[in-house]
Parts: structure tokens; sequence; C-alpha cells
């Protein structure tokens, strides 16, 4: 009886035991969970059903979670849309618990039960939209909200934000519009609503800095890498859109942005660039290299190099001086707090000089045409002071050239100090030919003449030897 007793209490204990470390097996531990960072979308989504559930390790076992979520109905061909951003910690059971605060400070509890690469969310109270379900791995990327950001800011430790420890004894302020189309702008109030901090939060929440004043901008959490990275796509027209007008520039990859022009999603440019303040110098003037970033993000410029010095050379720190007409191609690196860019951009130098585009080397008897020039390295045309060399071969007459008779006339253009004159040939007139290749004939003349008399003295020479040594 003892004996069967005992069988009886070991196969109850294996069993406990057995059922024990499968529970073991399935639940996820705290070191599973460091690499669930990303995009996790919703496994039933569908046209009028969706969500999104993004997540970002913070350290020491805290993770920041959005939940971005659609109910609807095809029939009444609507939907609601709901948000809600915060912080778990994992307990011991590798599970994810968070706590969020719903109206008149009810508090509803979220778990996030991870596996393999899924996270399954349960919601224990009603919030006003039903979060749960099953959540599967997407992408390592992602945009979040301002809901987010603001959970960013209340997950980091105090000693990097200088905000109270408690979240109830300051609130946060969001800025309607993006900052420079990467940034969420949030500012701390305390009870009074005086202003405790400014604090500038990447959309992917891959840095933070702290702003309390536009020229003093510094980073507090993360690094600038990704900022350095980004494109976004150019500015376009309202008309141009299906959905809403991007005033700022969407950023490549946002879900929640409407749908570009094809001619503009393909002209995507970078979010950070650097370039000298003049594209286009004079010779003799000088250029800075400066940068644009979102949020007034300070950095430096160094390594400046120039593909040909003679044209365009490196003049100080980050200075480039015009040397003589012609491109050169400029090199640096753009430094800022925990990271860097390489960049490239070219430099035209030139000389000032009228030119008369459309000027043609021969005009017809009675044709009559429309003067134009410009200033080589200026945008826009100039009007300048035109006349001719001789009337009675051509006239300019309400700022048209009018042809009158054969021959070659040359024609003048002043503006200012600049003064430029071109030939043309009037009728039957032919231009003179080149200098240049008048002395490319004189010089084949010439060359053709040594020639012959090289020839001569060879012959001479030779026919001098043999009768020289006939006689001997």
């Amino acid at each position: 009886m003892k004996e069967k007793m005992m069988r009886i209490i070991v196969t109850v204990m294996l069993t406990l035991l057995l059922c024990s470390l499968t529970l073991l097996a399935g639940a996820a531990s705290k070191n599973d969970w460091k690499n669930t960072a990303g995009c996790y979308v919703w496994t039933e989504s569908s046209q009028y059903n969706n969500g999104v559930l993004n997540i970002k390790p913070l350290g020491d076992d805290k993770y920041l979670y959005e939940l971005k979520v659609m109910r609807g109905s095809e029939e009444e061909d609507s939907a609601e849309d709901f948000v809600t951003a915060g912080v778990f910690e994992i307990n011991e059971d590798g599970d994810g618990i968070a706590e969020v605060d719903y109206q008149n400070n009810d508090t509803v509890e979220l778990r996030f039960v991870l596996k393999d690469k899924s996270i399954t969310a349960y919601q224990d109270g009603p919030l006003p939209l039903d979060v749960q379900g099953e959540y599967r791995f997407n992408e390592d990327s992602f945009d979040v909200s301002e809901a987010a950001a603001a959970a960013l800011l209340a997950g980091l430790p105090e000693k990097q934000t200088g905000l109270p420890e408690d979240a109830d004894d300051y609130k946060l302020l969001y800025a309607e519009e993006p900052v420079d189309g990467w940034f969420y702008q949030l500012t701390a109030l305390d009870d009074e609503g005086k202003v405790i901090a400014k604090f500038l939060v990447a959309a992917d929440l891959s840095a933070v800095y702290r702003n309390d004043k536009e020229d003093e901008v510094s980073l507090i959490y993360g690094d600038p890498i990704n900022m350095l990275a980004a494109k976004r796509a150019p500015l376009v027209e309202e008309d141009e859109l299906e959905g809403p007008a991007i005033e700022s520039g969407e950023l490549e990859g946002d879900e929640d942005a409407p749908d570009l022009p094809a001619t503009a999603a393909s002209e995507l440019s970078p979010l950070v660039t650097v370039a000298p303040e003049e594209a286009s110098l004079k010779v003799g003037e000088r250029t800075r290299i400066v940068a644009s970033l979102p949020g007034c993000v300070g950095y430096n410029v160094t390594d400046l190099r120039s593909s040909n010095s003679d044209i365009v050379k490196v003049d100080g720190d980050v200075q480039l001086l015009a040397v003589k007409p012609g491109t050169a191609t400029i090199t640096g690196k753009l430094l800022l707090e925990k990271g860097e860019k390489a960049f490239m951009t070219q430099i035209t130098a030139y000389e000032p000089k009228l030119e008369a585009p459309n000027l043609p080397a021969h005009l017809g008897i009675d044709e009559a045409l429309k003067l134009e020039a410009y200033v080589v390295g200026e945008a826009d045309g100039v009007t300048p002071e035109w006349s001719v060399s001789d009337e009675k071969i051509a006239v300019i007459e309400d700022g048209k050239l009018i042809g009158k008779a054969d021959g070659v006339v040359t024609v003048t253009a002043v503006h200012g100090e600049l003064k430029s004159q071109w030939p043309v040939a009037v009728g039957t007139a032919e231009l003179p030919a080149a200098e240049d290749e008048e002395e490319n004939e004189d010089d084949d003349d010439g060359f053709g003449l040594l020639t012959i008399i090289g020839g001569v003295i060879i012959i001479g020479g030779a026919a001098f030897f043999f009768l020289r040594r006939k006689r001997k």
C-alpha cells in the first residue's frame, strides 16, 4: 500500500514538474525581449480594421511601446482611430506590464506576451478601442506620434531630461507642426504653467535634444545617425496631391503620409545638406561651407579639400577662395555630437563677362534680330548699351540689330565696367579667317619651306660626297 502511494506521489510530482518545464519553455525570458525593437503589425488587419505596435528598448528591462489601432465597418464605410503609448517593464514571468490612465483616473493594465517573432497584447479594462490581438514583426524602423515622443521623455532617467521623477508634477505640450519634418517639439510645464524645459524628439525616437534656447541645442539621448541618413520628398503643390498638402516634406517610410505623385516620390532629397553659401563664385571672392540641419542642431565642418586648388582653394576652416575660372569639387566631413557625415559639393569660379548668346556670325540684309545679353555668373539677363561700328552696314533700333548692306560690322555691348565686342557679317560678306587659323597656315608654309630646304641640303651633301669619292 505504501509503495503504491509513493508511486502515485512520484507520478504527480513528475507531472507537475513537466508542466512547469513546459510553461517555462513557452515563456519568454528578459533576454528574449532585447531583440524586439521595431514595428509589429496586427495579424488580423484589413481595410477597416488594423493595428500597429511599435517597440523600442530603453534599458533596465524597460521598453517603450506605441499602439495605433483602427476599428471600423465596411458596411458603414467608416472607422475610428486610437493611439496610446507608454513604457512597460518585464516581470519575472517574462511578460511586459504597463498601466494606462484613462478617464476619471481609471487604470487599464496592458500585458505583452512575446513568442518568437510575435507579441500578443492583452488589456484588462476598457479603452476607446480594443487593442488586443497578436502583432507580428514587420520591420526594424518606424515613425511614431507625439504620444510616443512624450512616453520616451517620461521613460528616460531624470538626470538626462531634468524633469521631475513623478510625471504628475509636470505636463507636456506638443507643437502643432513637426520641426523641419523630423522632430516633435515638446514643452514641459510645471503646475503654475512655467516652462521647465523644451525638447526635440526625433520622429523615429532615435534621438532627443534639449533646446531651452534655439541656439543651445544639446543631445541628451540616442544619436543623430538616422537623421544624417534620412531622406524626404520635395515640397509639392496642394493640387498635386490626392490627400492633404505636405508643408514640410514627408519622411520616407511614413505610413501615415499621403501618397505622393510618382515624380515627387522618385526625387527624395537628403534631410541634412551641406553646400557652399554661393555655388558660383567670382574670382577673388570667398564663400563658406554651411549645413542645413533640422532643429538648428549644432555642427562643425572639417577636412575640407579641393579637387583643384588652382581654381578654388581652401582658405581657412570653412572658407573657400575662387582663384581662376573653372569648376572644383569640394569634399569634407560634417561633425555632430555622436555622428558624422562625409559630403561632396561643387563650386564654379568665374570672371564676369558680357555674353550675347543669340548673336549670329552672319545676318541677312533687312533681317532684324532682337539683342539679348547676360553676365557670366549672374542668374538674370542684362540690358547693356549696344552700338555698331558702321551704321551703313547695320543699325540698332528698338533693341534689334538690322542688316542694311554687305559688309562686316562690329557689335559692341557695354554694361557698367564690362565691355564685349563681336564681329557680324552682313549680306554676302564673310567674316575674315580667324587669326589662329592664319597662324597655323603660316606655320604650315614655314614647315613646308624648311622641308624643301632640308631636302636640298641632304641631296646636295650626298652628291658632293659621291663626286669626291669618284675623284679619288
